[in-house]
């Protein structure tokens, strides 16, 4: 598993140019838009490009490749999925330091309650990147765009739905607003263990099916 973060480290280091990029955008939106926004733009961006890594080891027969080292096909999928939280995590500490610079630049007053705000990042990230995961491996990096809009699209209208034709629906929203900061982080912790491992097992049985 080492060899195999490492080479995804090494496929990153090849986009450094992007990232600077995109550290670069980020400081401006702090200085122009609301702080907050970011940290989820530069913890998406890192995790979409994580995942991304998928898409390299599909080039050129690299899954063949890849199988004839000293690894089995879990090994490679526990390894994908600790690499890309783990880029997604530190693309959120870089954001989250940023915002802190730049607001004490600005001479803001930091509450509590911004602090907190700044941690409901990190679930939120993991769901959506523990739900790509299994998309990229199914679908490869074309078809799976298509699969990730659908999803999204889906989830939307589904919401939609309800809001219009459950009305008694409504209700879940102002329920969810009377819970604390710290309550709500609980929660969508254990939202995000429940999706990582239902993930994680449709992503190794994905892979298991899968003939070089």
């Amino acid at each position: 598993m080492r060899g195999l973060i490492q080479k995804d480290m090494c496929l990153m280091l090849q986009r450094s140019r992007i990232m600077l990029v995109m550290i670069g955008v980020g400081v401006l939106m702090v200085f122009s838009t609301d702080g907050t926004f970011v940290i989820g733009y530069i913890t998406m961006l890192c995790a979409i490009l994580t995942v991304s890594t998928i898409s390299y080891d599909e080039y050129d027969n690299g899954y063949p490749f890849l199988l004839t080292l000293p690894i089995t096909k879990r090994t490679y999928v526990a390894g994908k999925y600790l690499f890309c939280l783990a880029g997604g995590l530190i693309g959120w500490a870089i954001a989250v330091a940023i915002y802190l610079c730049c607001s004490l630049i600005k001479g803001n007053v930091l509450l509590i309650s911004d602090l907190l705000e700044t941690l409901a990042f990190i679930p939120v990230f993991g769901l959506i990147t523990v739900i790509m995961i299994p998309l990229q491996l199914k679908y490869g990096a074309e078809k799976s765009r298509i699969a990730i809009a659908v999803v999204g699209g889906g989830a939307w209208a589904l919401g939609y739905l309800f809001m219009r034709y459950l009305p008694d629906i409504g209700e879940i929203p102002a329920f969810l607003s009377g819970l604390s900061d710290v309550t709500m982080m609980v929660f969508l912790l254990v939202l995000f263990l429940a999706v990582l491992a239902i993930s994680y097992r449709i992503s190794l049985r994905i892979m298991e099916k899968k003939e070089y």
